[in-house]
This record gives C-alpha cells, structure tokens and sequence, in this order.
C-alpha cells in the first residue's frame, strides 16, 4: 500500500532563506551603488554650478637663479594664474623686459610723459588680478583723467625683498629714467626678507645675494648670485625642507581623480587648509600630490612661521638686525632714486589680519600654536612708519582706507586664503595713491 503524503501549501510555497553571508554582500552592493550613484550626481552638480581650479598646472613665469635679484620674471612667459582655492584665474603675461607691465613699454621714455616706477613684490606683480586693474595701471588710468601725460611701469616680483627691490633698482631700475619712484613696502614680510640669517632660515636655504652693515655701510654678499656659492643654512629655527614622497600606492587614483573630478579639485584645497597632518598622509599614499601640508608637517607639531613674529611686541638681536639693515636699505633706495633726479614715495602694502579684526582667527587655525600668545597686529608698521618718518621718506598707510572701503562694500578686499588685494582692493589702492601724490604736490600738471 502506497503512503499518502499529505499536500502542505505553506510548506510547498516556502523559500530558503538566504545565508547571513549573501544578506551582508547584497547590503554592501547597494550601499557601494548608492555611494557611487551619489557621487556621481554631486559630480554633475558641481560640472554645471561650482568653480574650481583648472586641472592643468598653473603658468611658470619664474627664472631662478638670476644672478641679479635671485629669482626675476621670465622675459615673454605667459599663462593662467590661480591658487588652488580658486579665488582667482588670470592669464598673465611678462614683456620683453621681465615685467608683468604694458607690452609696449621700453627702456626709452616717451617725450612729454611722467614716469613713475613702481617697485616692489607680489603686490606690484599681482598676478592675483588683470594687469589694468593692478593699483599701479589704475593710478595712470587716474592720473591721466587728471590732465597728466603718464605712464606706469609695473617692476613687482614676487617674494622679493626690499634688498632684492634696490638690487634690481640699480642695474635695472634707472634704465628707464623715472620721474617718481614708488616702493612698495609689505611690512610683515620685508623685515624679515632684508635680513639674510632670518630670510635664509625661513626658506631653509640662501637663495637670493642679500646686504650685510659693516661700518654703516651696506655691503652686498653672494653678489652677483650663484646657487653653487651659497653656503648651508645654520640657524636653529631653519625649516625642514622635506623630499617629495615616493609614488605611493594611489598614486595613479589620485592623479585620475585630478584630471577629471570637479569634485576632487574643490575638496583637494580645502582638506589641505582643515587639516594638514591628515593631507600630508594622503599625499603619501598617492591620493593628493604633496604641497605645502608636507612642508607644514615636517616642522613639527609647534611650528609658527617666522613671519608672523614680526607681530611680537619683544623683538630679540636677530630682528633688531633686520629692522637695523631695513632702514639702511630704505636710506639707499632713496639715494639710489635721487641719483636718477626721480622722486621717492612708498606705499605700505597689508595684510588681511592688520584690517580685518576677526580674521586673526583663521590665522590661528591654520597655526594653533600661535593661540594664546601675546601679538600686536600694529606692531609691523608701528615699526616701519617712524623709521620711513626718520628718513624722510613720504608713506601711505593704506589700513584706513581699506577699513573704510572694506566697511562700505561689506567684504573683504582681500582674497581670503590667497591673501591679496582683490580688484577691488587694487582700485582703493589706486585712487588714495593718486590722491596722496597730489597732496605731496609730486605730480605736475594734474587738476
């Protein structure tokens, strides 16, 4: 007898349940789907709605070494300016000469027309904005509404020194016989750039033919300059220059990203400025190319860059010498502009943190170390006007009219991380230069 098995439809329509295993890969799948469909729409988002910066590498318009100054301006470079923030894209282009200035200006002067020079560094140079709308071209775009035949020469170059500044004033400069000579003064970084033992530290080598005072007298050292001659950096606050890390094993990921992901360009810079250490360990892996996080790193978790202790209202030997050599260099610029039968006028270049109150906070978050200290944001050029004042040489403090304008437009003019002048800021420049020159009465024939 056959045995009868009994019909059980809930038995006969059950399904195996899926192991443990296939329920946590199937979680995985779709979480990795979502992650990379997200990604993807914010990819799109950030293609048609967010700037970033260009993936290709930003123009090369340095010489370096230049027997002269160090390092100069490379004679007919040319291509796009801009920082990794993105705070600005400018196509720059040097003339024949080495100046970021107008194409057409040579050595010769023009019959009839007022020549004012302006020397100086990245301010002058200004690679930041438009070549019109750097202050030195909208003082000539100023001066010539005002009835005045001018015109205006832009010598700035990054990174120089005051001392590099008279260097090239004297092989260079008197080339082109100008009437008024404008120095461009940054006082929290041209103290220290003027005094060889501070400057060679900061840069963890000698880069640049520097000044030292023997009787009084400058006397120039490394002069004219060769890399081979420059002697090692001995100084106990020298910063470690790190070696590039090796290729790291996400070298080529990091590198396709780059080239390809708007969305990899705008968080690069940003992690970068929130938190180095962790940047600089990406940059080890491949992921991000190694930049100034590395750098940062390898001076240890107390760092402070010598820069900023200009801010100090305690000043030891060293700085003493600086602001020593500072004045002597000040005082042979302006024997050096007289020999030319030119005029001599400075205008004080600033800083973000010297106008704006609450930005030392982002200084100290970039620098936690600083916190806590005693620093007086005054302290550059309460320094530097009284020794311009002792010399006799006419100075703009440009900090009021920045405030003011800076109050009335209700931002900044400066670009934030970047940190300088925006177009902006150029043009507040431009128009109290221009009113200062008519005050001193320098300037023939302007209304």
């Amino acid at each position: 007898m056959e045995r009868q098995i009994a019909y059980n439809p809930a038995l006969m329509d059950a399904k195996p349940k899926p192991s443990p295993g296939r329920q946590i890969a199937k979680i995985l799948a779709i979480t990795f789907v979502s992650i990379v469909v997200s990604l993807f729409a914010i990819e799109i988002c950030f293609r048609a709605a967010v700037p970033v910066h260009p993936a290709e590498a930003m123009g090369w318009f340095w010489k370096v070494p230049d027997p002269i100054t160090g390092w100069s301006l490379i004679p007919g470079a040319e291509g796009r300016s801009y920082n990794e923030m993105y705070e600005y894209d400018v196509w720059v282009k040097v003339n024949d000469l080495g100046l970021r200035s107008p194409l057409d200006i040579g050595y010769e002067k023009p019959e009839g027309v007022y020549r004012i020079l302006v020397l100086g560094d990245s301010f002058v140079e200004a690679t930041q904005v438009e070549l019109e709308e750097t202050f030195g071209q909208q003082l000539g775009d100023i001066l010539r509404e005002r009835g005045l035949q001018v015109e205006v020469i832009n010598a700035g170059t990054g990174g120089w020194g005051n001392d590099q500044e008279l260097f090239w004033l004297r092989e260079e400069g008197r080339k082109y016989d100008p009437d008024l000579v404008v120095l461009s003064i940054y006082p929290r970084n041209d103290f220290m750039n003027n005094y060889q033992p501070l400057e060679s530290a900061n840069n963890g080598a000698n880069l640049k033919p520097y000044f030292t005072l023997v009787d009084g007298e400058l006397v120039p050292q490394l002069y004219p300059f060769d890399p081979d001659q420059a002697p090692p950096v001995e100084h106990d606050e020298a910063v470690v220059v790190p070696e590039d890390p090796p290729p790291g094993p996400l070298t080529a990921l990091g590198g396709l990203l780059k080239q390809h992901s708007y969305l990899y360009r705008w968080i690069d810079p940003r992690l970068r400025l929130a938190n180095p250490p962790f940047a600089a360990s990406l940059a080890r892996l491949g992921l991000l190319e190694p930049g100034k996080e590395t750098r940062l790193t390898a001076q240890g978790s107390n760092y402070v860059p010598m820069a900023y202790n200009i801010y100090r209202t305690n000043h030891d030997e060293e700085w003493q010498a600086a602001f020593e050599i500072s004045e002597a260099i000040f005082a042979a610029i302006q024997a050096e502009t007289g020999s030319m039968g030119a005029d001599l006028v400075t205008v004080l270049a600033n800083s973000p943190e010297e106008v704006y109150p609450d930005y030392w906070d982002f200084v100290e978050a970039q620098y936690p170390p600083m916190r806590g200290q005693d620093w007086s944001k005054a302290e550059a050029h309460d320094l530097l006007l009284p020794m311009l004042e002792k010399l006799g040489i006419p100075a703009l403090d440009l900090r009021p009219a920045f405030r003011d304008a800076s109050e009335q437009a209700g931002h900044m003019l400066h670009f934030k991380v970047d940190g300088h002048w925006t177009a902006e800021g150029h043009a507040v420049v431009g128009k109290a230069l221009a009113d200062y020159l008519d005050q001193l009465g320098v300037i023939p024939n302007s209304e």
